[in-house]
């Protein structure tokens, strides 16, 4: 049922401003892949609001006049931005196109959509605390490509928990020579980012993501507070690293930081994707 909130424009109250002097932001959006649920948001420094694209379309109503930064959303990811400008009584109509960097990889670990949904504990990370005996085991974990299931690997990886998280892959003559892996991760703990090593080859080590004063995961969440704290390196391996066969990938976190347990440097991930 809706909630008629209409009487609040007759009570005085400081600042409130009533549906007359409210407007509306419409659009299409465009480029975001069917099966995800898309949604844009709406922020500035003195309000935020959301909206569900339903079809190629969405409308967001009783937005307080002022300039916004529009995001696109497929899922949780954010592939698209804009900026719109509200006025009382008016309709703005801003289209919206996703710009995410979309590859033709060879083989790819759970979905790329800002969450680590269908990973090992992520369906019980919100009402279970990571340490919760009601959780798998964490690991360390190995996934065989083309064998294992996303849910044998890990939402998270902490320090001193499950590090490092092995990667055992069957490559053929056509899927070697130069390579790119990219981890995409939504929240990072006390500095801690991924480092990979292919066979015998190293990668060297990402910058520190910027630290929040937040206790990561370990809140039953595995939101960051912004996309600009998501880390998403991508690793370039070398030609004449990756073989005819069996290869491994380890990913390993590192941090300048240190903690105990689950308060150790942790990553929660979002997808990996070799191309």
């Amino acid at each position: 049922a809706s909630l008629d909130t209409s009487f609040f424009a007759n009570l005085g109250l400081t600042g409130y401003v009533a549906a007359s002097g409210r407007g509306t932001v419409t659009g299409t959006i465009s480029g975001v892949a069917s099966g995800f649920t898309v949604v844009v948001g709406l922020d500035n420094s003195a309000a935020q609001y959301w909206g569900t694209v339903s079809g190629s379309s969405y409308s967001i109503t009783g937005v307080k006049p002022g300039t916004y930064t529009a995001t696109l959303y497929k899922k949780e990811l954010e592939v698209g931005t804009g900026s719109v400008t509200v006025t009382a009584g008016g309709t703005a109509i801003l289209n919206l196109a996703s710009t995410e960097s979309i590859k033709t990889t060879i083989w790819q670990i759970g979905t790329p959509d800002g969450t680590p949904s269908g990973y090992l504990n992520a369906d019980k990370i919100e009402t279970v605390h990571p340490s919760d005996s009601r959780m798998s085991a964490w690991g360390p974990v190995t996934y065989t490509i083309g064998s294992s299931s996303a849910s044998s690997f890990p939402m998270a990886q902490f320090k001193d928990v499950n590090n490092p998280t092995t990667i055992i892959w069957t490559a053929t003559s056509s899927q070697i020579g130069a390579r790119t892996l990219r981890i995409r991760t939504t929240s990072s703990f006390a500095g801690g980012r991924p480092t990979i090593a292919v066979n015998s080859w190293s990668s060297s080590n990402p910058d520190a993501p910027t630290k929040i004063d937040s206790r990561g995961v370990t809140r039953g969440t595995w939101r960051g507070n912004s996309s600009t704290l998501h880390l998403i390196p991508e690793y370039s391996i070398p030609s004449g690293t990756l073989v005819a066969g069996s290869n491994t990938i380890t990913i390993t976190v590192i941090s300048g930081s240190s903690g105990d347990d689950f308060l150790s440097p942790n990553i929660v991930y979002d997808s990996v994707e070799l191309y």
